[in-house]
């Protein structure tokens, strides 16, 4: 047992070096930026984990373990340092019990100035196909008895399409709370008096849609509802925002947005989701400086990130992402 972990971690060695090679290659600048930090952006959807810290036996400070290394790329962005990527080590607080999650997890981010969603769907095919061929795997993966067929085109899925295949809904006409909170009840997804037009968006998503998304070949889900706050841009004249995630053998893998620069949105999410923070398990400071400077500074640009243990857990066919990383030792 203790040879094939051997082996495995060898093999993730090998992996995280591709990452960086096919980034590099790309003209793309490493970072290497801090995992502590005195302030986070506010996100109600993560529990974060908090410390503290002090110097010389002084007045201690609270801080937090980064859940994502975002706040500290966009200021790299903002200051012109041009297309960014990353590796590191992230921690998010109260997550599931499952074969997905970790408290402690590898991420890999990038941000493509000059670049929308549509092309970061691009760059991640691209990279799959990079890996599978340089660690020697092909683009057919066999994952727990099943066939994966990983050549590129991936499959693309708008969230609209998605609804209107597992339930025969249009999604843009369920757009107030009382016609989706009416759907749901229908549906008999619980649903609560606080509940929000997200909370139950994502009852409805994650009960009925996610589970019936074809599992054979990668799958970019793209075109979420602007109603679920995020910082990705809006896309014109609809009701969806430039987002996709990538779904591999059904099990979510990344995350990219078209980066939002409109100063109005990127002040109503922080506004919006720190007066929600106040509510979450974990609070923590808002990085109002952050804001600040993504509404002066923020060049178009696409963000990605990715789970690599997940990716990982995948391409090597194990059940858990406990097996492909150190963070599962007991």
């Amino acid at each position: 047992m203790e040879a094939e972990r051997c082996a495995i971690l060898s093999r993730r060695a090998e992996a995280l070096h591709l990452i960086r090679r096919f980034f590099r290659r790309l003209g793309y600048l490493e970072l290497d930026t801090p995992l502590l930090a005195a302030q986070l952006i506010p996100e109600s959807s993560l529990e974060v984990f908090r410390t503290r810290g002090a110097r010389g036996g002084g007045a201690s400070t609270e801080l937090y373990l980064i859940p994502s290394p975002e706040l500290w790329m966009k200021r790299l962005l903002c200051a012109g340092c041009g297309s960014l990527f990353q590796l590191c080590h992230c921690f998010r607080n109260h997550e599931p019990e499952s074969p997905y999650h970790q408290p402690e997890f590898t991420m890999l981010e990038w941000y493509t100035v000059g670049a929308g969603y549509l092309d970061s769907m691009g760059i991640m095919e691209r990279l799959l196909a990079f890996l599978l061929r340089r660690l020697g795997l092909g683009p057919i993966l066999s994952y727990r008895g099943r066939r994966l067929d990983c050549r590129a085109p991936f499959l693309r899925l708008s969230m609209a399409e998605a609804f209107r295949d597992a339930l025969g809904l249009e999604l843009a006409e369920l757009d107030s709370l009382q016609a989706i909170g009416r759907k749901a009840r229908e549906l008999d997804v619980p649903t609560g008096p606080d509940d929000s037009w997200a909370d139950l968006f994502h009852k409805l998503f994650l009960t009925f849609v996610e589970p019936r998304l074809p599992s054979d070949r990668p799958l970019l889900l793209f075109d979420f509802p602007a109603a679920v706050r995020t910082l990705a841009r809006r896309k014109a004249g609809t009701p969806w925002a430039e987002r996709w995630e990538l779904y591999l053998a059904g099990i979510e893998l990344a995350n990219c947005y078209s980066e939002a620069t409109e100063p109005e949105q990127i002040e109503a999410f922080f506004s919006a989701q720190g007066e929600a923070k106040k509510a979450a398990l974990e609070p923590h400071r808002i990085d109002w400086e952050l804001k600040d400077k993504l509404q002066r500074g923020l060049p178009p640009c696409s963000g990605a990130a990715l789970g690599v243990d997940r990716l990982l857990m995948i391409l090597f066919d194990q059940d858990s992402v406990g097996k492909v990383n150190v963070f599962g030792l007991s």
